[in-house]
């Protein structure tokens, strides 16, 4: 028998690093390379900053001075404060809006209007279904094409041609180094269209349940003092809170490992409540499986005001952070949240991954903008996991006999 546990034991170590190191959990689908997904809309308080792609079938906005470190992919409307920035590419079903002095190191593309405020910055090209409106002193680094009509303001730069369908009205000291064209024939390519993902989510949570309950943390009690856990499967019946200052340290002992959480009820944690990660390699893995499946639950995530959690979070509803809260993976891993359902908010000045974190394996896009890749078969993630879930339920079944030996 102790052959069978060290065989699971060495399985679990070989798959799960090759997993992490390659994508994020999620089973081979549009969501690899996010480290934000929601059904309902994402919001950004003033100052977040988020380490990857962030995806919504609906509206995402970002408050003023918010960034966002890879792409930006939303079902209908993105909105960009004053100062806002983005690293990445914006597609928007519908409108896009950059503030004054926003900043878009990608492309942009609307599925209908783009209105661009005074000294922002554009380093791509700029597209848009029907009407393109331009402040003055914008800069646009690629062409810019509109279905019907495009309005520059006063003194904007454009490093490529200017399209227009229909008519063109350009200010005063404008600057175009390609061509001006009114009654364009060029086409306006279409957005990528944001299906919903509830179905995918929903499924993977299910599949992690599946892993078993492992331990169970009683609701009432634990969490209301500081908590040391060491890589396992654990479960509640009802709520996980961790209280108002208190800290949950992960234990990795300097090896490869995982913690899965399936949380019955909904997650919290409170006020400068912290995860804290000791001894843990890059190559292992946090996840918190938010099922709501108790009955009269939502299934809901809340981070209060300067709580900081780690790894990926799957919430069947709702997901919301006060000021100066974070979210942050392992290592170089953004980690992330996905709402199956709801919404995600972040307060103010709130940190999801760090800097230059990438969720998948770094490439370069034809436009020149770096994004992130999943390898498939993604597959390998849950059999990894499987494993672990093998190697636990042996362990109990032969607890007795490992110990006498």
């Amino acid at each position: 028998m102790k052959l069978i546990k060290l065989l699971l034991f060495f399985l679990v170590l070989s798959a799960v690093p090759s997993a992490q190191a390659s994508f994020q959990p999620l089973l081979g689908s549009d969501l690899n390379n996010q480290s934000l997904y929601a059904s309902g809309y994402i919001t950004m308080g003033a100052r977040t900053t988020i380490g990857g792609n962030i995806q919504s079938a609906t509206a995402i906005t970002l408050a003023a001075n918010a960034i966002v470190g890879g792409n930006i992919e939303a079902g209908t409307a993105v909105t960009l404060g004053a100062a806002a920035g983005v690293n990445g590419y914006i597609q928007s079903a519908t409108t896009v809006t950059l503030g004054a002095s926003a900043v878009v190191d990608g492309s942009i593309t609307a599925g209908t209007t783009a209105t661009v405020g005074a000294s922002a910055k554009i380093d791509g090209e700029l597209n848009a279904g029907t009407t393109v409106t331009i402040a003055a002193t914008v800069e646009v680094g690629g062409n810019v094409l509109a279905g019907s009509t495009v309005t520059v303001g006063a003194s904007s730069l454009f490093g490529g041609d200017v399209d227009a369908g229909t008519t063109t009205t350009i200010g005063a000291g404008v600057g175009i180094v390609g061509a001006l064209t009114a009654s364009s024939l060029k086409i306006v390519a279409l957005p990528t269209i944001v299906n919903s993902q509830e179905a995918l989510i929903t499924s993977v949570q299910q599949d992690i349940k599946d892993l078993g309950t492992g331990t169970e943390l009683v609701s009432t009690t634990f969490g209301t003092n500081d908590e040391t856990l060491e890589a396992g499967i654990y479960s509640t019946i009802n709520y996980l809170t961790i209280a108002i200052g208190k800290t949950l340290t992960l234990d990795g002992k300097g090896m490869d490992g995982s913690w899965i959480f399936n949380i019955a009820n909904y997650l919290t944690f409170s006020a400068n409540a912290k995860v804290i990660l000791k001894d843990v390699t890059d190559n292992s893995t946090i996840i918190w499986n938010v099922l709501g499946d108790k009955t009269g639950s939502a299934g809901y995530t809340q981070l209060g005001a300067g709580a900081e959690a780690r790894g990926y979070i799957f919430a069947r509803g709702f997901v919301q952070t006060g000021a100066d809260s974070m979210i942050a993976g392992i290592g170089n891993d953004c980690g992330g949240a996905y709402s199956a359902s709801n919404f995600i908010e972040f307060g103010a000045d709130t940190v999801i991954g760090k800097k230059d974190c990438t969720n998948g394996e770094r490439r370069v896009s034809a436009d020149g903008i770096a994004v992130t890749q999943v390898p498939e078969p993604a597959t390998l993630w849950l059999f990894a996991l499987a494993l672990f879930g093998l190697a636990i339920k042996a362990q109990r079944k032969f607890g007795a006999f490992f110990i006498s030996l």
